[in-house]
């Protein structure tokens, strides 16, 4: 999308350090998107984009129960190259254009601060890594929720608002919804913005404008409502009001602070609450000193971001609601810090603020791809039992899902066996990985041609999803009752692959 940047992007366009961010964000990933193997939810993405527009189009509604756009554009895309690292390679160039995006839209909200502070934390920014190292929509999500940030800005909220970046507000708008449809909370956030700052004429363009993306929408909207039922069918959560608190304040710390991989659980706990607290009490302060206009959109567009994810949550449970679905969130939460220690007018404390995001993402980056592997460590698990294996020896998985990354990697002489059953590509749903009883795997078992004496177990250490089990329990009762274990060996925690014998 060609868009004419207004002057106060020009020396942006021209700084070498932004560029060098830009440039290391992307060096990043590429390299690592290279290094690593697939997760579960990455196979079945390859999956629905290996067989034509038409099919990932459905699959995408159907299948993935998401909006269609980043499968059909996926599918396209690899039409070019059908590699998994060329598929990865579509979300790690939404990166470098992030961090680009990002000093822009701080440039805008943040007065006073050097936007380059922004784009430096955005190009280490542990969850805008992952993003883009994922074969999911979440990167070009998290590239969308900046642009309709900074074109939000241009259009509505500026001291003379652009009509060409309320015609690019509508057509990202469009683009957002097709791509998932969380980042509509955007929108609502936008109006309640304006209407707090009570800017009437703006509002009543942008309710239009939003009139105007409802109807191109409007074909979604005969598929949305069997999408949101079927994600809210298949959890039985019963959330407290503190629980619902407490999930989305985890979350929200997660994008904020990086410090999950801090092991002094007490101290950390306490510190960020501090820091929390000192931030939230600056940023008040410095609204009711200033009453800047990109304050309080910035504070009300992030109240009303929490707000509606608090709601998302109630009525999905832990399934509709997890971090990687939260990237409106992620610039809003990088800027708020910024915005808040500028009250201060002391360059030290926003250099020390800085340098402490900087060094806490850098650590979290360290700590998750330290083993350059993902989460179920599928290659090397492919490659052990390969060069161990012998023949009539099935490999049982578990989780099932499981079971369609490994396939990517395993080329042995034995059959891959889904326990308790492969999941269909009619509609995921985590409940087909839920173990009934011990006759349910040994049935499966029993069914082996060959009557099979060693068979190899792949654990995945997978035993639910948000609140739902998977009673893994039952598996290790039948291990236990009716085989020997020959050898095991750990992969990345917690992957175990284990040699079973018959009793």
């Amino acid at each position: 999308m060609n868009i004419e940047t207004p002057a106060q992007d020009q020396s942006l366009i021209r700084s070498p350090t932004l560029w060098a961010l830009m440039a290391l964000s992307f060096g990043l990933s590429v390299t690592l998107a290279y290094l690593l193997d697939i997760r579960f939810d990455e196979a079945f993405t390859l999956n629905t984009t290996s067989h034509g527009v038409v099919y990932a189009f459905q699959q995408a509604i159907k299948f993935e129960q998401q909006a269609p756009l980043y499968f059909v554009l996926l599918s396209l895309w690899r039409n070019i190259d059908s590699s998994i690292f060329f598929a990865r390679l579509f979300s790690v160039l939404c990166f470098p254009l992030f961090v680009w995006v990002a000093a822009g839209v701080a440039k805008r909200y943040v007065k006073g601060i050097n936007p380059l502070f922004i784009a430096a934390v955005i190009a280490v920014h542990q969850q805008v890594v992952w993003s883009s190292l994922d074969i999911r929509l979440y990167s070009l999500m998290v590239l969308l929720a900046g642009l309709l940030f900074l074109l939000f800005y241009d259009g509505y909220l500026a001291e003379k608002p652009q009509t060409r970046s309320r015609i690019f507000f509508i057509v990202v708008s469009i683009t957002a919804l097709y791509t998932q449809y969380y980042l509509g909370f955007q929108l609502v956030a936008g109006a309640a913005a304006l209407l707090v700052l009570r800017r009437w004429r703006p509002l009543r363009q942008y309710v239009l404008d939003m009139l105007i993306t409802g109807v191109f929408f409007t074909p979604m909207l005969f598929v949305i409502g069997g999408q949101v039922s079927a994600v809210g069918g298949r959890t039985s959560d019963d959330f407290s009001f503190f629980l619902l608190l407490k999930g989305i304040y985890q979350q929200i710390i997660t994008l904020s602070i990086s410090v999950q991989w801090i092991e002094i659980e007490s101290l950390k706990r306490w510190v960020v609450r501090v820091i929390v607290l000192v931030i939230v009490a600056l940023f008040v302060k410095k609204i009711l000193a200033t009453r800047k206009a990109e304050d309080i959109a910035l504070g009300t567009m992030t109240l009303v971001l929490i707000a509606i994810f608090f709601a998302t949550y109630y009525f999905l449970g832990d399934e509709g609601i997890q971090h990687r679905y939260m990237s409106s969130l992620i610039l809003p939460l990088v800027l708020l810090p910024f915005s808040a220690l500028a009250i201060l007018k002391n360059k030290t404390a926003a250099y020390a603020w800085l340098a402490l995001v900087v060094f806490l993402n850098i650590g979290s980056l360290y700590a998750v791809y330290k083993p350059m592997a993902k989460p179920g460590d599928l290659r090397r698990v492919a490659q052990y039992v390969m060069a161990n294996e012998a023949a009539n020896q099935p490999v049982l998985v578990f989780h099932a899902d499981a079971i369609l990354p490994l396939a990517y990697y395993y080329s042995g002489q034995n059959k891959l066996v889904a326990i308790p059953q492969e999941n269909r590509f009619d509609a995921w749903d985590p409940r087909n990985n839920i173990l009934k009883d011990e006759s349910q795997i040994l049935d499966l078992i029993n069914k082996q041609p060959g009557e099979p004496q060693l068979f190899w177990l792949v654990h995945d250490g997978w035993c639910g999803e948000g609140r739902l089990s998977f009673n893994c329990q039952i598996l290790e009762n039948v291990v236990e009752k009716y085989f020997e274990v020959e050898s095991t060996q750990s992969f990345l925690k917690p992957t175990t692959v284990r040699l079973l014998r018959r009793k």
